[in-house]
């Protein structure tokens, strides 16, 4: 296969060839052939269908997969499809329009105006380019052409006879028919439900990216360890925090802004809250030293206008190994610790309240969103011993808990709103997810394992390189195909559950081959990366919420090999930046746009 150009938007050489649509057939008996639609061609040919044919931005309709071929390559004359009009009948047309042998009706181009012989003596006017969505609207479009058609077809200056007024009715019909065609066709090419226009979505999707800038490694990071704690996208910047601390890079350039300074010599970042508040406020956490096992228990509030310190408080007075989250709230800051949860007033760090368990004799873990902590407790001395609690973030009281009765290895929360945690057994197929309504109930359990793969749910929202997303009450997410007879597995397939059910409700195979992963909400659609392969350019493709619908977006410019997915994606502000989990291999942070 002779491989194309890479991060073209219109035309990818990986996509599957569409062969002429079978079996349709015109008037005359004579098949039909299936030709797509030329939004730069706004007189092209368009068969009559069955169904009208909405392509994407990359030539699929959902159903029937198809390449478009390069604009410069599709030669379509000026042709619109009515009926054949009978023998006999008198047809009105449009002033320079016949029919052609083929039953099509052939419509002149309008001629060109003769020049303006004091016009072309005057000095010409700089006048801009219009950009591609300007310059599609000011031409006559295909709605246009099909709509003088259809008056042409059932309009006439005499009275006809009843069998003219029948035949020229039903031709009516179908020009109308073709004239619904082409508004669809028109909508989604400039707006209806493309994931361009879709609300928070990113407006360049569908086009080809370039690198817009690369921050690279830090190289004087004390430990040596390089590993994602956390990243938030800010309005001005975008932010890392591994071991060699936290810092900013300007959105538009990737140069450094600032860099948060450790509350103690020494102390490197072990934690990131998964966003900032509405004032601009983040928490991190830190270790007293590079040692992982060195207690992750310094909580740092940030402004990350400028990544100046507002307060430092310590969450524990512990020695040894002690894990621990933090999260923002509009008016706290809450780390949930192994021993205990405690929240302070995001403004000054004055204490609010503490949590400690169900039993006197506990293990805590934990994540916070909205107005709700969720925490998995495991205590000796409670029934049962392991819980799933919801507190309340104003005062820390229990709203609600539920005993995990089915004795798990490990407990995780992977969201606070809805409520959701991941228990792993003694078997893969022990292995569950619990969500819980907002007051408790209805309780629902999903297996992670079965026969056709495995739930990619081991990182929630809490975790630095999220897999698993939830939006209202539905969890998205990818399945690792399980390995078929020769140790391969099969292609990603992306799922929707619904929360209050525990049933599946969509399940769409990806299109693609090679690595996906689960990396953004965005758009109302999950976002899914793809590596780049030989004949296959890295990429990021849409799965709307609401059914698993693909659209695939456009090409990463060749050399992002596995960029996408290998760590964190941030996408807004006209950009998406690759965070990865390992700076050495990829750098610290770097960002792309599409193509204008």
């Amino acid at each position: 296969m002779t491989q194309g150009p890479l991060g073209d938007g219109h035309a990818q050489p990986w996509y599957p060839q569409q062969p002429a649509w079978p079996g349709e057939q015109g008037e005359q008996g004579q098949d039909v052939p299936y030709l797509p639609y030329d939004p730069y061609n706004p007189y092209g040919q368009v068969p009559q269908q069955p169904d009208a044919y909405v392509p994407d931005a990359y030539g699929y309709d959902g159903q029937h997969q198809h390449q478009q071929q390069s604009y410069d390559q599709q030669q379509y004359a000026p042709y619109v499809v009515v009926p054949q009009q009978p023998a006999g009948e008198e047809l009105y047309l449009p002033a320079g329009a016949e029919y052609t042998d083929d039953g099509y009706v052939h419509l002149e181009p309008e001629p060109e105006p003769e020049p303006d012989p004091a016009a072309a003596a005057a000095p010409a006017a700089t006048v801009p380019a219009p950009s591609r969505r300007a310059a599609r609207a000011a031409r006559p479009g295909l709605a246009g052409r099909a709509r003088a058609a259809a008056d042409a077809v059932v309009a006439a200056e005499h009275t006809p006879g009843r069998r003219a007024l029948l035949i020229r009715s039903g031709a009516g019909l179908a020009a109308l028919a073709v004239l619904v065609a082409a508004g669809l066709m028109v909508s989604a090419q400039d707006g209806g439900d493309s994931a361009d226009n879709a609300p928070g979505g990113d407006p360049g999707f569908a086009a080809a990216h370039t690198r817009a800038w690369a921050a690279p490694a830090d190289a004087g990071r004390p430990g040596g360890d390089d590993t994602l704690v956390g990243g938030w996208l800010l309005d001005g910047a975008v932010v890392r925090a591994d071991a060699s601390g936290v810092r900013a890079y300007g959105a538009t350039d990737g140069k450094p802004v600032w860099a948060v300074e450790p509350p103690a010599a020494g102390a490197v970042p072990c934690g990131l809250s998964p966003t900032v508040n509405r004032a601009g406020l983040g928490a991190v956490l830190f270790r007293p030293q590079a040692d992982p096992k060195s207690p992750c228990s310094l909580v740092t509030a940030v402004d990350t206008k400028d990544g100046r310190t507002a307060w430092s408080k310590p969450l524990t007075d512990a020695k040894g190994a002690y894990g621990a989250r933090v999260g923002v709230t509009d008016d706290k800051v809450i780390a949930i610790g192994d021993s205990h949860a405690v929240a302070w007033q995001s403004t000054d760090g004055a204490d609010v309240w503490q949590y400690t368990g169900q039993g006197k004799f506990c293990t805590l873990s934990g994540g916070v969103a909205g107005t709700t902590v969720l925490v998995a407790s495991t205590c000796a001395d409670s029934t049962p011993v392991d819980q799933a609690v919801a507190l309340n973030t104003a005062d820390g009281k229990v709203t609600w808990w539920r005993g995990l009765d089915n004795r798990p290895k490990t407990a995780t929360v992977l969201s606070a709103e809805p409520p959701v945690l991941l228990t792993t057994g003694e078997k893969p197929e022990d292995d569950r997810v619990f969500a819980w309504g907002p007051a408790g109930d209805p309780a629902t359990g999903i297996p992670v394992a079965d026969a056709d793969g495995r739930l990619d749910v081991a990182h929630g929202s809490f975790s630095a390189t999220p897999g698993v997303f939830f939006h209202d009450r539905t969890m998205v997410t990818t399945i690792t195909p399980a390995a078929s007879a020769n140790g391969a597995g099969g292609p990603v397939a992306v799922v929707g559950y619904d929360l209050d059910t525990g049933k599946q409700r969509w399940r769409t195979t990806a299109r693609e081959k090679g690595a996906a992963r689960a990396v953004a909400v965005d758009g109302g659609a999950l976002v899914v990366a793809v590596d780049e392969r030989l004949d296959q350019p890295a990429h990021l493709s849409r799965f709307a919420l609401d059914g698993g619908q693909e659209t695939v977006g456009g090409g990463f410019p060749p050399g992002t090999g596995s960029l996408l997915v290998s760590g964190r994606v941030l996408i807004g502000g006209g950009r998406v930046v690759a965070v990865p989990e390992h700076s050495t291999n990829f750098g610290t942070a770097t960002a792309f746009q599409a193509k204008e």
